[in-house]
């Protein structure tokens, strides 16, 4: 650059067509050929690819539904509940309309070559009142650009069967039922059975080591679970564990 002169130079950008959608900063610079340090200010553009809703983005579309079988799918006849709230992991809120539905306009834009995870979640709370959720919550689907991705929660009324035990119901410091306690679990399963049931196992401790209760507890819901398959029940059974330690 002459001494008490200038010097233009226009540089020109093409955008890649991989290239999200963002604010792109160009710095262009002058820099001195033997030294290697800047020469002056850099000069700076900001370019800005907006989302195309249609290619780039991935709506998300869902229901909350009456899962009356509590098997987690939507099957005949069971309907949506509406004024249900759920939330992104970005804060936003959505509230399903009288048919249970809702809509998530460009809820994620993808990476465009792999995907990527959409999170959503469900506020219990505003479920009515003794309802529970029989799908996984939060819920985690993959979505690619460009594509509409189904996202359904399912929760139905049903009752609390409460099963208590206690120290004396395990063989002495170990984490094996007493056979009379085993043998009566199959009563536990045809109650289960005669009404779409959450069971809620409450062990209340006496000063035993909390590893123990837990590994109890493991032990005999494990038991529970397998009687419940074999028996071939309808629904799933959603179980509950609540440790009272004095």
């Amino acid at each position: 650059i002459p001494a008490n002169d200038h010097v233009t130079i226009v540089l020109q950008l093409r955008i890649p067509i991989t290239a999200a959608p963002g604010d792109y900063e160009n710095i262009a610079m002058a820099v001195d050929p033997i030294t290697g340090t800047q020469i002056g200010t850099s000069g700076k553009a900001t370019i800005r690819i907006r989302a195309e809703a249609v290619f780039d983005c991935s709506d998300i579309i869902g229901k909350v539904f009456d899962d009356k079988n509590s098997n987690g799918y939507q099957d005949k006849g069971e309907l949506g509940i509406p004024g249900v709230r759920l939330a992104t992991v970005r804060g936003e809120l959505i509230t399903t309309d009288k048919n249970g539905q809702y809509h998530v306009p460009c809820a994620m834009l993808p990476d465009q070559s792999i995907g990527s995870n959409f999170i959503l979640k469900l506020d219990a709370r505003t479920l009515p009142t003794g309802y529970r959720i029989t799908t996984e919550n939060p819920r985690t689907v993959r979505v690619t650009a460009g594509k509409v991705t189904k996202l359904n929660f399912g929760a139905t009324i049903g009752r609390v069967v409460r099963l208590d035990v206690r120290d004396d119901a395990f063989v002495d410091s170990q984490v094996e039922l007493k056979p009379e306690w085993e043998s009566g679990l199959m009563d536990l399963i045809k109650v289960l059975s005669q009404q779409t049931s959450v069971l809620r196992v409450t062990y209340t401790g006496a000063g035993e080591p909390i590893s123990l209760i837990q590994r109890r507890i493991k032990n005999l819901t494990s038991i529970i679970e397998s009687k419940w398959k074999n028996a071939g029940q309808e629904y799933h059974l959603p179980i509950e564990v609540e440790i009272i330690s004095k």
